[in-house]
């Protein structure tokens, strides 16, 4: 009998594709509902700009908007800046995927959620300069209809938004991955192995 401790350790296309199907599942559907969605917007919500489209009125709508930073505008016009901190973020992810072990299926779902809707934010602001947005929630947020203001070393105060920002499929997808590691690492515990 072959100990098992003694068996070849998996190959390197095994522990990057075979064994981690749920990352590539998940990277790949999230590429594509978000560069297909941001072609609809594109060609339907662009051009009637800045006008939009209600959806269910008061909550939803079609606002299209061309984002030159990160997340709430952060880091506006740092095109190059962000692009390498997205690079870096996606080689990130992949070796963590390359490392987890097979069994941790929810925590490889999550990175490939993750590195696909950075691969699509990643795409646009290479190909265009600039992310497209087209999701709008149309009211204001909860504890947020007051006039704030923040100071900014390129200009004078400015009031916090009211409202959230326009925004994409990709950045659903982000969210959708760092909740799930979120949750993975701060609600489940690592199996102590048994002793003998």
């Amino acid at each position: 009998m072959t100990d098992a401790s003694n068996a070849p350790s998996p190959g390197f296309l095994a522990r990057a594709f075979t064994q981690k199907l749920p990352f590539w599942y998940a990277l790949v559907i999230s590429l594509i509902a978000d560069l297909a969605t941001k072609a609809w917007a594109d060609a339907t919500v662009r051009p009637i700009a800045p006008a939009k489209i209600e959806v269910i009125p008061g909550f939803l709508a079609w606002a299209w908007a061309e984002n030159l930073g990160a997340a709430f505008s952060i880091f506006h016009g740092k095109a190059n800046m962000l692009s390498f901190i997205a690079l870096a973020i996606i080689a990130g992810i992949v070796v963590f995927m390359y490392r987890a072990t097979p069994d941790r299926r929810w925590f490889i779902l999550g990175l490939g959620f993750a590195a696909g809707g950075a691969i699509g934010n990643l795409h646009d602001r290479v190909l265009l300069g600039h992310v497209r947005d087209f999701i709008f929630f149309d009211f204001d947020l909860p504890g947020h209809t007051w006039t704030v203001t923040l100071p900014f070393r390129d200009g004078p105060l400015r009031p916090i938004p009211q409202r959230w920002p326009i925004f994409n499929v990709a950045d659903i997808c982000i969210d959708i991955g760092v909740g799930l590691l979120m949750v993975i690492t701060f609600f489940t515990k690592e199996k102590k192995p048994e002793g003998k």
